[in-house]
């Protein structure tokens, strides 16, 4: 049983994660890998490098982020910078009409009167 529940949080926490991460971008317009991270951990949405990084290159394959490096004037290492593309910005005002959809059917389904 645990191994099934284990199934099924992976798939809602890659939705839910890349939603987060659209979000995030649209408010920022444009990000690296460790500063959507602290963003993330800032809503108490934490997880790692490895679940991140090849989310944004799946997310960047599928159309939804474009990517650059951004070399830092004087010292400091390059950095991979994301950011939204058309495509995401048309889609994500369709996901999160959808996500708040599924969120109130749960609250209905949950309330104690039916």
């Amino acid at each position: 049983m645990e191994e099934d529940y284990k199934k099924w949080l992976t798939q809602l926490r890659k939705g839910y994660i890349e939603l987060c991460t659209l979000m995030s971008l649209d408010k920022h317009k444009q990000l690296n890998g460790a500063s959507l991270l602290k963003i993330l951990k800032d809503v108490e949405l934490i997880i790692t490098e490895g679940t991140l990084y090849p989310l944004l290159n799946r997310m960047e394959q599928n159309g939804l982020l474009r990517s650059s490096w951004q070399i830092p004037n004087g010292s400091g290492h390059p950095k991979k910078e994301y950011e939204m593309t058309n495509k995401a910005k048309t889609l994500l005002p369709k996901f999160i009409v959808t996500y708040k959809q599924y969120q109130n059917s749960l609250e209905q389904l949950t309330k104690k009167d039916q």
